[in-house]
């Protein structure tokens, strides 16, 4: 007998997307699984068309309750999850066939208890593929955490977004024991995902597009507020917690917060936020003063 895996898949007022995001899951060919359909308070037709899977196949479970973000409604998905593995899946986003199948054999061929698949995006109709010189040729791969992490500060969009996401990957559910998604953050991902790698003893990429990332410009990453410097916030916690240790690049490091930092000042100017603006552009000369940006 095969181990559960727990797909737990956010859904909040995806009712365009979210029957091809439940079928790419209930046709995987991995089979042992249990899809957790979590409404986040939604206000279109999202809630019946997760109740209608859940009455066709039971190995959907379905849950509603009041909106409280996607770390929330991740979070409640992960406290009610009963798998040995989780992975989890954007409602706008679906999984390629035999997704699940290939992150499974890549967990078993490495004894991995955390698995990074690759991906591509997805523009309806089309499917935007990178180039094959971002992945190795061989299907498997084995990293350190250190490497993983590195990734996370790559300016090159591929392995920038494969390694800092939470979802296209695997995880061994005993990761998630006192580690949870940020309440209310914005980049909730940048938050947990490395801690995640600091927590596994052995980290596998598979080499196989097992993920489709729509580009949805009604998304959440795609329009901008105040909650978006949060990513600021979450650089700087994993800069204080990982600059002292073995293999982090933290030059590379630096050049991403300089990167990110100037990317918020840009963005604050062009939507009006000009107090916030200001006290971000004294925050980059003082870091300029102490040579932690150029």
């Amino acid at each position: 007998m095969r181990p559960l895996i727990s797909v737990i898949v956010p859904v909040y007022n995806v009712e365009q997307y979210l029957r091809q995001c439940i079928e790419s899951i209930l046709k995987q060919s991995y089979r042992e699984i249990e899809v957790l359909l979590i409404n986040d308070g939604s206000t279109d037709s999202s809630g019946i068309i997760c109740q209608e899977f859940a009455e066709y196949d039971n190995r959907c479970r379905y849950f509603e309750k009041e909106n409280g973000g996607i770390s929330d409604t991740r979070n409640y998905g992960l406290d009610r999850s009963e798998g040995e593995y989780i992975t989890f899946v954007d409602s706008d986003d679906f999984l390629m066939d035999n997704a699940i199948e290939k992150l499974y054999a890549t967990a078993l061929l490495g004894d991995s208890d955390l698995v990074v698949g690759a991906y591509c995006r997805f523009n309806e109709p089309n499917f935007l593929l990178y180039s094959k010189e971002n992945l190795p040729s061989l299907p498997v791969t084995f990293v350190d955490k250190s490497f993983a992490m590195n990734q996370m500060d790559e300016l090159t969009d591929f392995q920038f977004i494969m390694y800092s996401t939470v979802w296209g990957k695997l995880y061994k559910r005993s990761l998630f024991e006192g580690i949870r998604f940020p309440y209310g953050k914005y980049a909730e991902d940048q938050f947990i995902t490395w801690k995640l790698y600091m927590k596994a003893s052995t980290i596998s990429i598979c080499n196989h597009v097992i993920y489709s990332y729509r580009i949805n410009y009604s998304g959440l990453t795609s329009n901008f507020d105040l909650s978006h410097l949060d990513y600021i916030e979450a650089l700087e916690e994993r800069i204080e917690k990982t600059r002292h240790l073995d293999g982090i690049d933290m030059g590379k490091t630096y050049k991403m917060y300089d990167y990110v930092l100037r990317r918020m000042l840009t963005e604050l100017s062009n939507h009006g936020y000009l107090e916030e603006r200001q006290k971000l552009k004294h925050k980059i000369e003082s870091l300029k003063l102490d040579h932690i940006i150029n």
